[in-house]
């Protein structure tokens, strides 16, 4: 196995999702006590903007906008930036690059009962002039109802609570399970929190035209059921999801495990996803499997280190596996701030192929 690491430079800025790094380990046991999202990601609540600055970070305002002007109560506002400097290694080939990825925009208008939330952000091209509509996107918008006891109901273009909803979009339970990038679907959701345990349920259909998204055109449902033990030290979740398309039929089941180590600050975090893959054409099915497994720890204040492995089987009667491992070195140094150092190396099956991917980013939210 011959690698070459190549040490990337960041340039510029763009998107965030949520950090399930961050539940459990700092006293928060639920994502949406720190996001206005009923999924995590996007908006930070107050509460989210102080945690960044008195616990995440080493210091600083979190508040929006670091403190200069703050908006009045009926509104919202926020944005994600992050930028990438990336080196990618598959002998013999190498492409280094640096490039913005999304530049996200949050608003949010309404009252703790009733809302209406958007983003909006830029995503790259090929093209040398593209029209404003590829240029342009919103990955999210939905109006919401809440009641003081935890219960909502949203509709709107969203992805479904799923998964470990994970900030990184190539993780393999996002990327090949249909939660990749532009993938959101429209839809309505349901859901209730509780003190120890949260459940989700939406239905979904297809973005009404291509220009707005990516992936697989599928209508279906999923559901979400998590539970909380052990002092909010560790949770156990499971979900199911149906999407069906013209092309195909997907049913997925999987099991979320989180656990965190208050003596070691450590915090083990894994996924397992089973799908079914029904062809409409030919009538074949196919069985698939994706999982992840991660650990982390802040070493210290501002400092978190964590591994990951990844998997994904696209047919369990083949032998043609994906397999990666990766190590993260993230660094908060004031609010609002975060650089972000992965380094990942992937294979097929027994990595007979290995390739090499390392990754620096730089991210700022407002």
């Amino acid at each position: 196995m011959r690698l070459a690491l190549a040490l990337p430079f960041l340039l510029v800025a763009s998107i965030a999702h949520a950090y399930p790094q961050f539940q459990l380990t700092t006293g928060t046991d639920r994502c949406i006590a720190c996001h206005f999202s009923p999924a995590g990601g996007g908006l930070l609540t107050d509460y989210g903007r102080d945690e960044a600055g008195s616990t995440i970070s080493r210091g600083g305002d979190g508040r929006f906008a670091h403190g200069a002007w703050t908006p009045p109560s009926w509104l919202q506002l926020g944005a994600d930036l992050r930028g990438v400097t990336f080196a990618k290694l598959r002998e013999p080939d190498t492409d280094v690059a640096a490039f913005p990825m999304q530049t996200d925009l949050y608003v949010r208008a309404g009252t703790p009962t009733y809302s209406f939330a958007m983003t909006l952000g830029s995503r790259s091209t090929r093209s040398p002039s593209p029209p404003i509509q590829e240029r342009l996107t919103s990955r999210e918008h939905y109006v919401m109802y809440e009641r003081e006891s935890g219960t909502y109901v949203r509709a709107g273009r969203f992805f479904p609570v799923y998964g470990i909803r994970s900030q990184d979009h190539t993780a393999y339970v996002r990327r090949y399970l249909g939660f990749h990038t532009l993938e959101e679907p429209y839809g309505v959701a349901a859901g209730t929190f509780d003190v120890a345990w949260e459940a989700h349920v939406s239905a979904f259909v297809p973005r009404p035209a291509d220009f707005l998204g990516s992936g697989v055109k599928a209508s279906g449902v999923a559901g979400y059921y998590e539970r909380r033990f052990l002092d909010d030290t560790a949770a156990f979740a499971t979900q199911a999801r149906v999407g069906v398309s013209e092309d195909d039929t997907r049913v997925a089941v999987g099991a979320i495990g989180k656990r965190f180590m208050p003596e070691a600050e450590l915090l083990l975090l894994g996924e397992v996803d089973l799908q079914r893959q029904s062809f409409a054409d030919v009538g074949g099915t196919r069985w698939q499997l994706a999982s992840y497994l991660a650990a982390s720890k802040f070493v210290a204040r501002g400092w978190m280190i964590g591994a990951a492995l990844h998997h994904w089987h696209p047919d369990l009667t083949l032998r043609s596996a994906r397999d990666a491992f990766e190590i993260n070195v993230q660094f908060f140094p004031r609010a609002h701030f975060e650089l972000h150092l992965l380094t990942r190396i992937t294979g097929e099956g027994d990595f007979d192929d290995p390739g090499l991917l390392s990754l620096l980013q730089l991210h700022y939210y407002l």
